[in-house]
């Protein structure tokens, strides 16, 4: 078995993990090659190409590892695109990487995927806006006059961001918004 090989059965192992901590929330797990498919669940978002009578909250992913994976990011896409800065509009690839490292995981792509649904994450810097309108709107939405339910964090396996949100919430610290840039 390659170095490829052994850490791709490494990020298997990882989302199924993540379902077993999230079962109502990843659900649909499958994998052909070098792709895995799966559908996140209990996230609420406008699609980018019409906005809907209410906010789509299921979101089918693709998370694609490209050959030369760890040295080169994976990749993820929606089946939808979802109204934010960093998605594109017509492929749904979601920009979730400001700066590469090797030790990047499916678990920290996810966390950030659903940080972006929630409007938590998004990076403001030209390289990374596919939508420049959802950008003004975030940040609107994010500086309180917009209203919107917020996206519950993943319940993680190494990286626990739900946890993580609990403990700031007993300690009284307020929640920040978090940007890429």
């Amino acid at each position: 078995m390659t170095n490829f090989e052994r850490r791709l059965q490494a990020e298997w192992e990882l989302l199924q993990r993540l379902a077993r901590l999230n079962p109502s929330r990843l659900t649909d797990l499958s994998v052909e090659d070098r792709l895995f498919r799966l559908t996140l669940r209990e996230t609420s978002a406008r699609l980018a190409r019409a906005i809907p009578d209410g906010p789509v909250t299921v979101h089918h992913l693709r998370v694609i590892y490209p050959t030369y994976f760890p040295a080169v990011p994976l990749e993820v896409y929606v089946d939808n695109a979802f109204w934010h800065p960093n998605v594109h509009p017509e492929t749904g690839f979601v920009c979730i990487w400001e700066q590469h490292r090797v030790d990047h995981t499916v678990e920290h792509a996810l966390h950030k995927v659903v940080a972006m649904v929630g409007g938590r994450l998004y990076n403001r810097e030209a390289l990374h806006v596919m939508q420049p309108g959802a950008l003004d709107w975030i940040e609107q939405w994010n500086d309180g006059d917009l209203t919107r339910d917020r996206v519950k964090p993943l319940i993680g396996v190494a990286h626990d961001t739900f946890a993580l949100d609990r403990f700031a919430a007993d300690q009284g610290i307020p929640k920040r918004r978090r940007r890429l840039s």
